[in-house]
This record gives C-alpha cells, structure tokens and sequence, in this order.
C-alpha cells in the first residue's frame, strides 16, 4: 500500500523519486521444509519453477543442504528452472537428523522457532511452511511471528474418526493454531475438509490447494527407448500401480482377486508395478505375484524421472487406485486424469468421491477381494467407461500454474 504524506514542493518532488520503491517493494518469501523424501521436493521444485518466472518475487528456499544435489540429479530430466530470483539456504544435514530424532510434539516447537529465526535472517516478509501438520503446536505457544506466515495442510486426520479421542484432540490443537493468528493462511489439500476447518476460526484463511502435476513435452527418441526397456505386451490391458509400493497401495488386494480369475481373463492383463518398494515389502509381493504365475507382471522398482512417470502412464491402460484405509486425495489421480486413463479405485474417502462424480472410471470396495475381482472381470470386458472431458478439465483444475497462483493470491491478501 502506497501513503501520501503532505509537506513542501520540494518533499513532494523527493516522493515521486522514491515513490517506486515504496509501492512495488519485492516479496521475499521463505519457502521451509526439513523433509526431504517422498512428496516433498517436488512441492519445493514446483513453487520454484513457477517464481523462476515471476522475477517480481525473491524466494529463499530452506530446506536439507542435500536438496541443490537433488535439483542438479533432477535438472535436465525435468526441465526444472532455477531462476535468478531463488535463493538456497541450506540446513546442515546433521542439525536436521537432531531434530527429526525428537519426539513430534518437541520438534514442533524447534522447527518452528528455526523457521521464524531463519526468516528474520533474510528479512523475509512471508513464510510457507511446505508441510505445516508436524507445526501446530509450535504455532500455537512456540515464538511469536514478526512476519505472517502460511501453511500446507495436508492430513486434516481427524475427519476420518470424528468421535474418537485422538481425532478431537488434534483437531482441538489445529483450533488452538488457528485462533493463536500466527498462521494468516491453510491451504488445504484436502477440499472436503476445507469448510469444516474454517468453521474452526474466524482469524485464519482456509483455502482450498490443488495438488499440481506437471506436464511434459517428451523426447520421442527417449519414449521410444523407455518403453523398449519396460517391453509393455501390446495385446493385453496394462494395470498401472504407481508410487511408494507399500501396503496402502492395494496391491495385495489386486494380486489375491487375481486368484480368483480364470486363466483366459489372467492371459489377457498385465500388471505394471513403478516406484520405490522396502526390500521386506518387495518380498511379500514377490510371493503374491508366485501365487498367480499366469498373470504377467512387470516390476520398474525405484526411482523414476518424471518424464518417465508421465510415460508410464502414458503407456497403461488402467490406473490403480484401490488405497487401503486412506481418505485423501492422490497425485496418482491427477495423473491418470491428465494421461486420459480409466481408474480402478476405493469407493472410500475423496478418491472415491471425485472417480464416482467426474465418471473417471470404476470404484469397488477395496478391502473386498470379490469386488475387486468382479471390478477387474467388468474392465477386461469393456464395461466400465470413463469421460475424458471431466478428466481433461480436472487436470487443468491441477495444474502448477494454478497451484502457485492460489498460493500467491493468498500471500498477497495477508500482507
């Protein structure tokens, strides 16, 4: 905001010299994350591509010293940009070790106070906390903020068993948050959760985030290579499970209604398991697969560009959503909608949901191995449809350049 104050010729004149920098003053936002496995660095790398072309921003990025070696792995695969606007300021490997090794209600409190004492370092004029679940009770009683401060939600858990004493407790904390007025704005992963919340509190602004998937113009010589190496059947429908491989991704479930199939149903899919798996976890899936030897399965374990994941995607024919116990959203969804793929999913939670409102494909009990496996025979017989308009509009719904613009709209209306 610019302010007029009277005085003599010669002050006004000295005003409209400097009038530039008192109205159009930079943002110097600090971006903090002490995590940096899983969701986390792609949240990072994607508010950094989208302030790399907003130069009227200045974004400093805390996060793990090991981060730049990330982004430089990360670089040329992904396109990533890195604009002279950004600055990285590392956190010591080994101070982040110490705090994750406290208990969570400590390390609220630690982290907090870092975030606070590392923005007043920079002179910054907001912080986001990437990952603002693990910051409530440091927000509600840790060290007042000199500056506002925003956060991304992304488990409002207590929405999942409302009367139970855990859920009550912690969303009484996130209440006690809220209402302390350090965080200006939530911005919430999750969208069913984001009237209840703002029911909570009248001095916090609830927002709804959507969950951002880039887009790639791939290389045809490397798709071509690519799936050379992943030797996809051409004459079968490819089941795609994608992400951290572990029991919340329903594979068990795929695998057991498998059994249950005939052999000319078996010989006619292919199941495509891609991203990291535990070497334990790996194992219990390697005797699942023994289980059902006619069905071919092809393993793509560990990490994957994005490039390649959007080609995995690319590639299949269905997307496998069947989550054991969770009641958010996925990425994985954002994916299959802008791959234009069918999706076999939980009937439970806002997966659920959104597949069964936009028609993107079937939903089944997950936890029953009969739905999946009647799910499954409907699929194999061209049943089960999908819309590809719903699924195009959603991806646009999603995408980065609106991911950050929510987030910059909040930023700016706090300050």
């Amino acid at each position: 905001m610019c302010v007029f104050l009277g005085g003599s010729a010669k002050s006004f004149a000295d005003l409209f010299i400097y009038l530039p920098y008192f109205c159009f003053v930079k943002q110097r936002i600090l971006l903090f994350d002490t995590i940096l496995d899983g969701h986390h660095p792609d949240y990072l790398l994607n508010l950094i591509g989208y302030y790399s072309a907003l130069p009227g921003y200045e974004i400093v990025v805390a996060t793990g010293s090991a981060f730049q070696e990330q982004f430089d792995n990360r670089k040329e695969n992904e396109q990533l940009a890195w604009g002279s606007n950004i600055t990285f300021l590392p956190i010591p490997t080994e101070k982040i070790q110490r705090i994750h090794a406290m208990s969570i209600y400590r390390r609220s409190f630690v982290e907090w106070n870092l975030m606070l004492d590392m923005a007043q370092e920079v002179q910054a004029t907001h912080a986001l906390l990437m990952y603002v679940d693990y910051f409530q009770l440091g927000a509600w009683l840790g060290k007042k903020a000199t500056i506002p401060v925003s956060g991304i939600y992304f488990r409002p858990n207590f929405l999942s068993n409302p009367r139970g004493f855990y859920p009550r407790f912690k969303k009484w904390i996130l209440q006690k948050a809220l209402e302390s007025g350090q965080i200006k704005n939530l911005f919430c992963l999750v969208p069913e959760s984001v009237s209840q919340i703002q029911a909570l509190t009248n001095r916090a602004n609830i927002v709804q985030l959507c969950d951002p998937i880039r887009s790639f113009s791939l290389d045809e010589t490397h798709r071509a290579t690519f799936l050379q190496e992943l030797q996809l059947p051409a004459d079968k429908k490819v089941y795609l499970n994608f992400g951290h491989l572990d029991n919340r991704k329903g594979i068990e479930v795929f695998l057991k209604a498998c059994e249950h199939l005939p052999s000319n149903i078996l010989n006619t899919m292919c199941l495509l398991l891609v991203g990291p798996i535990r070497p334990e976890y790996q194992q219990v899936i390697d005797e699942a697969i023994a289980r059902v030897p006619q069905l071919e399965v092809i393993r793509k374990y560990g990490y994957l560009s994005a490039p390649e994941v959007q080609m995995c995607f690319d590639a299949s024919d269905v997307i496998l959503l069947l989550y054991q116990g969770h009641l958010g959203s996925s990425s994985v969804l954002v994916r299959a909608a802008m791959a234009n793929k069918l999706m076999f999913g939980t009937n439970q939670g806002q997966i659920g949901s959104l597949v069964h409102q936009h028609q993107f494909g079937l939903v089944v009990d997950a936890s029953s191995e009969d739905q999946v496996s009647q799910g499954i025979l409907a699929i194999q017989a061209e049943q089960i449809k999908h819309n590809p308009f719903a699924c195009s509009t959603f991806a646009a719904e999603n995408s980065l350049q609106k991911f950050g613009d929510i987030i910059t709209q909040g930023i700016e209306s706090s300050n």
